[in-house]
């Protein structure tokens, strides 16, 4: 088993809401000699975006962003660096060089509602680093389970914390970055991300990370049961091209394999069996295959005896249909109703004929 990795929440990831009025940032720094060198970098890119030299301690910045940003402070000769997080707006920034993490911000709503945030987030964070740290040098199972367990608990005690602050920050550029955060933490994956997504209003649902935000629950819905399937037209093994809508009208199982794939080929004998049963009652397999030899494909369609129609790029993982499918492994299939829905998927051995028998009354 791999060593748990410590829990970082915190991503440097552009956002978020776009802006139309330029930024301003002004501080005053104790322990910074003349002519330093102060340099904001974009946390996402790693470009820096304003620079300026300070005196008597003071500096100022200023700049235009297409959107609000993670962003790093940075200073010459100093290891020391602030994290903050603003739009174009106005920041004023005090405190000592000494302590980056105890400087005080004012004048800006979007580095509020991020420090906010993090003051919510970091009693979880410590303890879960520290969890983890034990886990990762345990090695005896009976002990290392009730901590695993104790782990899990705590990351749904910071999902519901990132709950709270969502609710109450429906339009704040942060509470998409907080959504994206927790997202590889939440338990409901995609769905529970749109749930929490579906309240979100103005800033929270323009620029980039918004658009990934939509992209990834958009994505989560490729292929699942009750969405319309996705038109694809690929050659079969003469060469024609064929489209999956020149099937409307049937049960069509969507069977994604290859001839290298063991599990398929041991799967192969039951959608053989599925399918001689039920061709005659509107049913159909239609298979795509991710080989890359053609020899191949074409022996492993004879010596299975997959009499249907067969589709392949010869692309390997990069299968057209597979990508639009985003097909992760194989054996995979759909079955799509007359309509084009998708009324099963994943089916094999017994399920596939029980569901089969289910549909023809058989």
């Amino acid at each position: 088993m791999q060593k748990l990795l410590l829990f970082l929440l915190l991503f440097p990831v552009s956002l978020f809401a776009q802006i139309t009025n330029g930024f301003e940032i002004k501080a005053k720094i104790v322990g910074l000699k003349d002519s330093t060198k102060v340099m904001l970098k974009s946390g996402s890119s790693g470009l820096q975006v304003a620079s300026a030299l300070t005196k008597d301690g003071e500096f100022q910045l200023q700049g235009k962003l297409d959107y609000a940003d993670i962003f790093q402070l940075s200073f010459s000769g100093k290891t020391e660096m602030a994290d903050l997080f603003i739009g174009n707006e106005t920041l004023s920034i005090t405190g000592d060089i000494s302590n980056t993490k105890g400087f005080n911000y004012s004048g800006s709503e979007t580095e509020a509602d991020y420090l906010e945030f993090k003051s919510l987030l970091d009693p979880y964070k410590e303890k879960l680093n520290a969890l983890a740290a034990q886990i990762n040098q345990e090695k005896d199972p009976i002990k290392r389970n009730p901590m695993m367990k104790d782990f899990n608990d705590l990351k749904q005690q910071v999902v519901a914390v990132g709950a709270v602050f969502m609710n109450k920050k429906p339009a704040s550029a942060v509470s998409p970055f907080v959504l994206y955060a927790l997202n590889p933490i939440m338990e409901g994956g995609a769905t529970q991300m749109e749930q929490y997504y579906a309240n979100f209003t103005g800033n929270a649902k323009t620029g980039p990370f918004a658009l990934i935000i939509e992209t990834a629950i958009n994505n989560s819905k490729l292929g699942a049961v009750g969405s319309m399937a996705i038109d694809f037209t690929q050659k079969d093994t003469n060469g024609k091209p064929v489209s999956l809508s020149s099937f409307r009208g049937k049960y069509v199982l969507l069977d994604f394999w290859a001839s290298w794939c063991g599990p398929c080929r041991q799967e192969n004998p039951n959608v053989v069996k599925a399918y001689n049963r039920y061709k005659t009652k509107n049913f159909t397999v239609l298979g795509i295959s991710l080989d890359q030899e053609r020899a191949n494909w074409l022996e492993a369609i004879k010596a299975d005896g997959l009499t249907w129609t067969h589709l392949s790029d010869l692309k390997y993982w990069g299968n057209a249909v597979a990508v639009i499918y985003k097909i992760q492994s194989i054996p995979a299939n759909m079955l799509i109703d007359p309509t084009g829905r998708i009324v099963g998927k994943n089916l094999r051995g017994p399920e596939l004929n029980e569901m089969l028998k289910s549909i023809f009354k058989d």
